[in-house]
């Protein structure tokens, strides 16, 4: 191998290295893009152990508002969320890995029926 291609493929590794180190989000519940009944918790799994720094929750047409984000570091990490009414719902996040690296991004979810609507007791509504 000649050392043009040693420093390619070495870089090319190192790139790689680093892109998989941050954490990421996995998977989510409810999903990316989702549509039916409303959550009564976000479920946000990453590839490496994270703390949620910070959460946001906004409804189409409305100001997002901060959440409570949990105070444990993990992998799974899972958020409760108020009673939320019909529309359409971003949930922004940004997580710092075990690595430090800080890292962010949004889950898009449609509510089509509130669970609040019938229960006894007022709830707050975002």
């Amino acid at each position: 191998m000649t050392i043009g291609k040693w420093l390619a493929v070495t870089a090319l590794c190192l790139v790689a290295a680093t892109a998989h180190a941050h954490a990421h989000l996995t998977d989510s519940d409810p999903r990316e893009g989702s549509t039916g009944k409303a959550p009564a918790r976000i479920v946000l799994t990453f590839s490496e152990a994270a703390r949620l720094t910070t959460i946001t929750l906004g409804k189409e047409g409305t100001e997002a508002r901060k959440l409570a984000p949990p105070t444990e570091m993990g992998v799974r990490l899972t958020v409760l969320l108020p009673a939320l009414e019909a529309g359409r719902y971003t949930l922004s996040w940004r997580v710092v890995g075990t690595d430090g690296h800080v890292t962010s991004g949004a889950l898009h979810f449609t509510v089509l029926e509130s669970t609040a609507a019938g229960a006894g007791a007022p709830q707050r509504r975002v």
